[in-house]
């Protein structure tokens, strides 16, 4: 396995992917609330089923996101730069829903623990509300694509029994 200690990391969080729309000045004092990161290929950032309370944005590398139900393993989505994981653990913090794993590549990461997350809103209201209407926007766009899917599949397989003789 590559070693990832030696990869320089930034210090700021760019202007791209989920916080592209805050202001250079924003997204400095969110980037000083939280750690920059790099992650082994296999490296777990939740473990579904367990404590955790912390977000990571993706700045290079890839995450695969997968679920245990019924005894089967469901990959849910993979994720990569710009994109971000576990906005509902510093919102809404509970046990992981999902395994969250770095795949492929070494992965550099934004990470901020619920507690600062907490922090950085109380102490900079401005600038926590910036960042809270961003995550619910991203939030809202998940729950619709999502929502979008379900009703999708539940039209397919609805189709599939009216197709069906008895």
């Amino acid at each position: 396995m590559e070693d990832t200690t030696d990869i320089s990391l930034p210090n700021e969080l760019p202007a791209e992917g989920i916080f592209a729309d805050l202001t250079d000045e924003v997204r400095g004092r969110l980037s000083a609330a939280g750690r920059f990161v790099n992650e082994k290929p296999g490296t777990y950032l939740a473990v579904q089923g367990q404590k955790h309370q912390s977000m990571a944005v993706i700045l290079t590398g890839k995450v695969a996101i997968t679920a245990h139900a019924h005894g089967d393993t469901v990959s849910l989505a993979t994720l990569s730069k710009g994109q971000s994981v576990g906005e509902m653990s510093v919102l809404d913090p509970r046990p992981a829903s999902a395994n969250v794993r770095v795949v492929e590549e070494p992965a550099t990461l934004w990470i901020i623990d619920g507690d600062d997350f907490d922090r950085f809103i109380e102490t900079d209201k401005d600038a926590g509300l910036a960042v809270l209407r961003t995550l619910a926007r991203e939030l809202c766009q998940r729950l619709r694509h999502d929502s979008e899917t379900m009703l999708r599949r539940a039209d397919e397989n609805r189709s599939k029994f009216l197709d069906m003789d008895y």
